[in-house]
């Protein structure tokens, strides 16, 4: 019996700081995940990324006010997660999957989202708001397993 082509699921893991992209050599009953990608960033605490004081300025009544600097902390976990995206979204252009899984925490997400180019979309199964980036590699098994089971 003839199932159809086989379709190649990959597995996309990750948080502000951390991601892991998995490919599926297995199945759906039996998913076998193995490394396609791994990243990992040292994101220092805003503290000590601005080491300089604030700017100031004139508001234009004589007072000088501090210049917010933003937080460093969060744009460098926006940029490590856009990366991946980008990254990801070449993979679908480029046909190296069929299909994907995102496990991402919510803040993660968040961020992602509106990057997904269409080619990515149109793989996307299903996303988990859930920050399991450390979590073992069988754990994550038995959640891409849950996933796969027709509902």
């Amino acid at each position: 019996m003839n199932r159809g082509p086989r379709k190649t699921l990959w597995v996309a893991v990750l948080d502000g700081s951390k991601a892991l992209v998995f490919r599926n050599d297995g199945d759906a009953e039996y998913p076998v995940l193995r490394p396609v990608d791994v990243r990992d960033t040292d994101v220092p605490p805003d503290r000590e990324i601005h080491t300089d004081k604030p700017g100031r300025m004139f508001d234009g009544t004589g007072h000088r006010s501090a210049v917010d600097q933003g937080d460093a902390h969060e744009l460098e976990e926006r940029r490590f997660v856009e990366d991946l995206i980008e990254s990801l979204n070449s993979a679908a252009l480029e046909g190296k999957f069929d299909q994907l899984l995102i496990y991402a925490d919510s803040d993660s997400l968040g961020e992602i989202r509106d990057k997904y180019h269409d080619a990515l979309k149109s793989r996307l199964l299903e996303e988990f708001p859930l920050d399991i980036v450390n979590e073992p590699v069988d754990q994550l098994e038995k959640r891409v397993k849950e996933a796969l089971q027709p509902s």
